[in-house]
């Protein structure tokens, strides 16, 4: 069993937060969240995290300086810290790297190679997040809306669907897909975390983070992947 890891996601916006967070929870992680680089500062010392994904343009206090004062502090300057910003200039990068940072990232983030480089700091198995390209009939619920779609791929933490109905951001609903052997269709919570219109197709897209999983459902996923993931992605 993966020893309980604790992680501090930092950022002010709220998308990157909920796009990691799933993740990390359903790793068995113990996770943090803070809006501030001060807060961020008095967590980091107060709790001690396994990793910090540390934002670089925080409104009070920037990225770069967080991280100097952490690994500028004996109690805190062993933590890993991934700095994820929107620039991409060499001289923010070395800043950040010369405050200490052990990883830095770019916006728009992709959750695959974030989410890689944070098991590889953990010490926890990547299969967690492994996506399975899969492409079946799934019944969607937006109360008062119901919906059907089609996947594109699927993971611990999620489902990548496309269909024809606008949908926003945030909106929280119920999915129904045929997971079961017997091709059942399994009740899933979700949240809508990123949502674009194929401009060509006139489809959807909408990444699903998966929320609240019942054991019945936490067991036909888990079951599911183990069934279709090539048997070398689900080894440790």
């Amino acid at each position: 069993m993966m020893e309980k890891k604790t992680v501090l996601l930092v950022d002010d916006v709220k998308l990157f937060l909920r796009l990691e967070e799933t993740f990390f929870q359903r790793a068995g992680c113990l996770v943090l969240t803070a809006d501030s680089g001060a807060t961020a500062l008095k967590l980091a010392r107060e709790r001690t995290p396994d990793l910090i994904l540390l934002d670089y343009l925080m409104p009070d206090i920037k990225g770069d300086q967080v991280c100097r004062e952490l690994k500028a502090d004996e109690r805190t300057s062993h933590i890993p810290i991934i700095i994820v910003s929107t620039s991409s200039k060499k001289e923010d990068i070395d800043l950040c790297f010369n405050a200490g940072c052990d990883d830095y990232v770019t916006k728009p983030i992709n959750p695959e190679v974030v989410l890689a480089k944070a098991a590889q700091f953990l010490g926890v198995s990547q299969r967690l997040h492994k996506r399975l390209a899969v492409n079946f009939r799934i019944e969607g619920q937006a109360p008062p809306l119901t919906f059907t779609g089609f996947s594109r791929n699927l993971s611990r933490s999620g489902i990548l669907i496309e269909a024809d109905q606008k949908l926003e951001p945030g909106t929280m609903l119920k999915l129904w897909l045929p997971l079961a052997p017997d091709q059942t269709m399994v009740e899933f919570n979700g949240e809508i975390a990123r949502a674009e219109l194929e401009p060509k197709r006139g489809k959807y897209l909408y990444g699903i983070h998966f929320k609240l999983l019942t054991k019945d459902s936490e067991v036909a996923l888990n079951n599911y992947l183990q069934r279709h993931l090539p048997e070398e992605q689900m080894q440790s």
